[in-house]
């Protein structure tokens, strides 16, 4: 494979069903960069989606900010990390959106 070739294309360990030898065991999927991007784009849109529908004051609280964690599945598409998912995952991406301040609350 040419080093070209090589920036097209990027490994990711996966444990999904779809890619596991039905063991459990992890596999390595060779993954097009082009297509992880337009995956990654369209959960930042989909979550962007969400954040505009919370409120910016929670009682006495203001929300500035939401962490999520996130997959990379064997088909290369991205997945909300959920509250049944396996512990230990060790891999993953995170994705830290910040509530931008207007100009008066940034004085």
């Amino acid at each position: 494979m040419s080093r070209d070739a090589d920036k097209d294309i990027i490994s990711v360990i996966t444990d999904d069903a779809v890619a596991t030898r039905g063991d459990g065991s992890k596999q390595i999927k060779q993954l097009k960069v082009e297509e992880l991007a337009i995956n990654i784009n369209l959960f930042i849109e989909q979550i962007g989606g969400i954040l505009e529908k919370t409120p910016e004051k929670l009682g006495k609280f203001y929300f500035e900010e939401l962490e999520v964690h996130a997959e990379i599945t064997g088909k290369g598409t991205i997945a909300l990390f959920g509250t049944g998912g396996e512990l230990g995952a060790a891999g993953g991406l995170r994705f830290l959106f910040r509530r931008s301040l207007t100009s008066d609350e940034g004085k």
